[in-house]
């Protein structure tokens, strides 16, 4: 199954956070308002569906090449689990056209595809069809599986032919309407005072969850009312471009084009480049192939992963008014005026489809170019298309922004060593850079990336730098040739012709000769070629001192000159072996869960279940109805189940396989869980019947007290570790250190405050408000002449932030400086409220025996509220 990344894994935490918080509180407006406030420094009003007052209905805001439909697939069981409380949910999957919808549609159905079986490791059984199966769906299939009905918005309206079957009376429906509870009658289509047997009826008892993948058409009032009559528990928007003005989206959580590029999501940054004359951009976007495909051929020796680095070739439409750039132009130039083999070439339009179903990523495949006027076939995916070449000059981005994003896609979602193919190219006919450039960041915001993101995610190439390099009209020759001795020929012929011109091998002397400037693509090219043990610092040196230098903006942060920030790391000392101080170290230690208290009190679970009043259906007062909504959910839900004859030993058996202890043994938990369940049938007079219907809220309730038990033991085992006649001590030593990757920052939210910050490790400030006390304390920093450079250490990135163990989870500190007289300072602000709280004593605790076991070399300090006078005396 394909794993989820750390930013994917993210969202759908705050998505059952929302949903337990809503059951919490019976309430998804005050749920949704409390948990923004958590994420994004301030709460975000709640935007209620019209008609469906109390619905919880948000949106996972991914940008394209997210990989958003893996997300949404996930949520399923995520929703089923921890809003419904039920093992079999009935699914309606909203796709925003029928390209989509099959494709969608093809992918759930197949076991193999890493979409399926993310539903399936979470709901168990899966049945996937389309509108038209549904029409013929059996109770049975509902009873019995997670049931995923795919389709548009548009197939359940009534004014479509395929909608009004959805509406429409069927005998095979029947056995759905055989003795139907009275209280699921409510609401329903009635006929001469029966239940109409239509599908819609059938939605509508089963309360589907809905997914709204990107679908744009789906926010609009004769959507919203089209979806409230199959009375949904929740709908979920997974989209790139969320709605902002009418019927905005509830944005829940959003991912940021940094957090995709530190997971090798995508292509970034994008490197532009204009030209006013079209066959000479159309040159440079073939010569920039070239070089690339020799960069896949080094990537494919080092990896053994295989590219083939294509161009999207953007023509103009035709014109009966005027000669235009069309495809069957640009598609003779490529043969006539740069002998491009007719087999690399393919039309896509609407008129032809060369590609159709052909694997562009199959090694035998020889297209190379693809040729476009306004977008690619819906639904086309080919992470292999790294160049964009648009020929015809535009006056607005929206032609570009059909097909900028399939450019973007990093092949298997992995970095490559090459690092030119780590990027993509994007090459457009204009007089005028800037206005391009403008264009270009229009459509990245159109691909769902915020603005901010797209004014760092266009670079911009020396020769479009009003900087002078070498001089007006510089040879390209250099004043004498370098050489670098290669015992064994390189393979020469695998770079591309413009690098083959620079450079010779000598057989004689067995050496490589430059003999002109090389571009700092074409060096890193030439160094990948290089055998690994002829690649010492001299070889750099020499190769560096022929490469035209980039010219750098007028500041460049730490990280853009390429200076390492590295911090000491808190490690655990067996005998001889240095290892670092995690969960592992602790998680050793044996603890009994079946010696532990099972009783569960009031307090942990009660006996009122939420929802057990009598629900009064008043459809006139909205306000009553938005606060039985989750009441209402769930007393329809136990409805339908099926849970019948248990035993407490089935009871012990589904609550041991619902809830996650990989560190407890079966028979602890086995023991534990017995225990537990017998106390509630004696001692609070529990019924069998009650467990099992309610098993979802006692799944809650029994985890949450054994955690608790767990961060008990836990903490007696880690306090053994902070004290300083520890068997296994903990120390801080040089060898071990976290270091902070130079191109990944991967923050969620951008600073974008007016004060501007100078000795930032990274160009960009991330997860810092502009204003407040940790923002003053940020500055603080920034302006303190001990500080030689910090950076805004990012909460649970635990690949790209430097990080302490707690007894409970990693303790990110708010700031890490380097000094100037080379010792480390870690700093973490608390406000006074929350200084001695007992989450902060514990960091405090940590931090402190960090600093004290590194012989002076690092310091730490918690700050209380704005007093920055105990950092000074730190240092």
């Amino acid at each position: 199954m394909l794993s989820l990344k750390e930013y994917q894994q993210r969202a759908l935490d705050n998505l059952q956070a929302y949903f337990r918080l809503s059951l919490q509180l019976g309430d998804a407006d005050t749920a949704f308002y409390r948990l923004t406030r958590e994420s994004f420094g301030h709460g975000i009003p709640y935007q209620p569906v019209e008609g469906l007052p109390g619905l919880p209905y948000v949106c996972l805001r991914i940008p394209t090449g997210g990989g958003k439909t893996l997300v949404a697939s996930h949520a399923i069981g995520i929703t089923s689990h921890d809003l419904l409380h039920t093992d079999h949910a009935l699914v309606l999957w909203l796709a925003p056209s029928n390209v989509i919808r099959d494709q969608t549609l093809r992918a759930l159905s197949d076991p193999n595809h890493p979409y399926r079986q993310a539903v399936e490791s979470r709901v168990g059984p899966v049945t996937v069809m389309n509108v038209s199966d549904a029409l013929y769906v059996q109770p049975a299939v509902l009873n019995s599986s997670t049931t995923i009905v795919v389709g548009t918005i548009q197939a359940f309206r009534v004014d479509n032919t395929e909608g009004r079957k959805v509406y429409e009376s069927s005998g095979a429906l029947m056995s759905h309407f055989t003795d139907l509870p009275t209280d699921l009658q409510a609401g329903l289509e009635m006929i001469n005072g029966e239940p109409k047997k239509s599908l819609a009826n059938v939605l509508y008892m089963r309360r589907p969850i809905v997914i709204v993948d990107e679908a744009h058409n789906a926010r609009t009032p004769l959507s919203f009312e089209t979806l409230a009559r199959f009375h949904p528990a929740c709908i979920i928007e997974f989209t790139a471009t969320p709605a902002t003005q009418d019927h905005p989206s509830n944005v829940l959580h959003s991912a940021s084009a940094a957090e995709l590029k530190a997971e090798a999501m995508i292509k970034m940054p994008i490197r532009l480049k204009v030209r006013p004359q079209w066959k000479e951009l159309l040159s440079d976007a073939i010569a920039q192939r070239n070089r690339l495909e020799a960069a896949a051929r080094l990537e494919q020796r080092q990896t053994g992963e295989y590219l083939r680095p294509i161009v999207l070739l953007q023509a103009q439409p035709r014109s009966q008014s005027k000669e235009t750039l069309t495809v069957e132009v640009v598609r003779q130039t490529l043969l006539d005026d740069f002998k491009i083999p007719e087999s690399q070439i393919a039309r896509a339009t609407g008129d032809v489809d060369e590609i159709g179903d052909t694997d562009l990523s199959q090694p035998d495949c020889p297209i190379r170019y693809v040729i476009t006027v306004q977008a690619l076939r819906e639904g086309w995916d080919c992470p292999f298309a790294y160049v964009l070449c648009s020929i015809a000059e535009s006056k607005s981005s929206t032609a570009v922004e059909q097909i900028l994003g399939r450019v973007l896609r990093l092949p298997k979602a992995t970095h490559k060593e090459i690092e030119p193919l780590n990027l993509a190219y994007a090459f457009a006919t204009s007089e005028s850079f800037g206005v391009v450039a403008n264009q270009l960041r229009d459509s990245l915001v159109q691909n769902g990336f915020e603005r901010y993101e797209a004014q760092t995610m266009i670079q911009t190439p020396p020769e479009q730098i009003d900087l002078p390099l070498f001089g007006e009209g510089s040879d390209s020759a250099l004043p004498e040739p370098a050489t670098i001795a290669v015992p064994t020929p390189p393979a020469l012929e695998d770079m591309p012709l413009e690098i083959g011109a620079k450079v010779q091998y000598d057989v004689t002397t067995q050496a490589l000769v430059i003999r002109e400037w090389l571009e700092p693509e074409e060096a890193a090219l030439l160094v990948a070629m290089l055998p690994i043990a002829v690649v010492d610092t001299g070889v750099r040196a020499v190769i560096d001192r022929v490469t035209r230098p980039n010219p750098l903006p007028p500041t460049v942060s730490p990280a853009e000159r390429g200076e390492v920030l590295y911090v000491p790391q808190l490690v655990l000392r067996r005998g001889q072996q240095l290892e670092l101080f995690e969960e592992t170290a602790f998680l050793d230690y044996p603890w009994n869960l079946s010696q532990c208290e099972t009783l569960l009190a009031e307090s942990e679970y009660s006996g009122q279940r939420l929802g057990g009043t009598e629900i009064e259906y008043d459809v006139t007062d909205k306000g009553k109805l938005k606060e039985q909504f989750i009441e209402e959910l769930q007393n329809t839900m136990t409805l339908f189940t099926t849970d019948q004859g248990w035993t407490p030993a089935e009871v012990v058996y589904w609550l041991d396989h619902n809830i996650p202890h990989t560190d407890v043994t079966f028979r602890e938990s086995n023991a534990f869980l017995t225990r537990l369940v017998m106390c509630l049938i004696d001692e609070r007079s529990f019924t069998l019947d009650r467990l099992v219907m309610d098993k979802y809220r006692l799944r809650d309730a029994v985890a949450a007290k054994i955690q608790a038990h767990r961060l008990e033991a836990r903490k007696q085992a880690y306090n053994r570790f902070l004290l300083p006649d520890c068997q296994t001590p903990l120390e801080v030593h040089p060898e071990i250190c976290f270091t902070y990757p130079r191109d990944a920052y991967p923050y969620n939210t951008l600073y974008r405050g007016a004060y501007p910050f100078k000795k930032h490790y990274y160009t960009q400030v991330g997860d810092l408000e502009d204003r407040g006390e940790e923002f003053n304390c940020a500055v603080f920093l920034d302006s303190l002449s001990d500080v030689n450079v910090w950076v805004r250490n990012l909460e649970r990135r635990p690949n790209h932030s430097f990080w302490l163990q707690t007894s409970t989870d990693r303790f990110y500190p708010d700031f890490v400086c380097l000094l100037n007289d080379g010792r480390y300072l870690v700093v973490e602000y608390k406000g006074e409220d929350r200084w001695s709280n007992e989450d902060s004593r514990e960091k405090r605790i940590i931090g402190e025996v960090w600093a004290k076991r590194s012989d002076e070399k690092c310091l730490f300090v918690m700050t209380k509220g704005q007093e920055w006078n105990i950092v000074r005396e730190v240092i």
